[in-house]
Parts: C-alpha cells; structure tokens; sequence
C-alpha cells in the first residue's frame, strides 16, 4: 500500500473523528495528528532506504560507512583502514572511490595518523583534478 493511500485513509479518519469530536477530544485529535507524522516519517524513511538500496554505487557507499560504524564499535578502527584500502584497489567507481577516500581519511585521523589521513585526502583529489582534466 502506498505513502499516499495510507495517509489518505488516515486522514479520512481524523476527519470523521474530528468532525464528530467535541471540545474536550483535542487530546485525542493531537495525538492522532502525532501519529500521522510519526506514520509520515516511517513511509519517508522507507522510500530514503529502497532509493539506496536500489542503486549499487549508493548502497556500496552507504556498507562502506556501516563497516567503519562496526568496526569502530568493536574498538577494531586499523582494521577497517585495510578493508578501505582493499577497497581502493579492486574498484575505479569514482563516487565509491571518493567515499572511501573521506572515510579512511577520517578513519586515519580518528586513530592518530593524522600525516596519513592528509596524504590520502591529497590523493583522492588528485585523482578528481584528473578526472576533470580530463573532460
């Protein structure tokens, strides 16, 4: 069932309900209309994950920060550097090789290794100047 139906019947109850409530109902008027967000949220919510996980290059993306969440989470950050660099060197997908440019600098950085977070950032966009060279 679709976002706008959903809303649609739900809207047609607050209506009948509202039209039949009195005064003292606005508490419940307030928390229906509470509901209908909180309904409006989720429906965007869902609509947000399926675009990602419908495009390979965003989905991949978005693993990538998972990994570094988990990782980092389980106390094991210099571990995900070398899954990002394994990364690195098995894809030439620009838009994944620039997340992972941000997230392995940030995971350097986190970890101290400030010098190697600035020279993969250097990386990265030289890699960039060289794709617009390039056009």
């Amino acid at each position: 069932m679709s976002k706008k139906i959903v809303c649609g019947l739900f809207m047609s109850m607050l209506l009948t309900l509202s039209s039949v409530a009195s005064a003292q109902n606005s508490d419940d008027l307030k928390t229906m209309q509470t509901f209908l967000n909180i309904m409006d949220s989720y429906f965007e919510l869902i609509e947000a994950s399926h675009e990602i996980n419908s495009d390979a290059e965003k989905a991949a993306i978005f693993q990538l920060q998972k990994l570094k969440e988990v990782y980092s989470d389980r106390g094991e950050r210099a571990r995900v550097t070398e899954v990002f660099r394994d990364v690195l060197k098995r894809t030439q997908n620009l838009a994944i090789r620039n997340a992972v440019y941000m997230l392995l600098s940030d995971n350097l950085k986190e970890t101290g290794r400030m010098d190697e977070a600035i020279k993969i950032l250097q990386q990265g966009l030289q890699e960039n100047i060289q794709v617009v060279e390039s056009e």
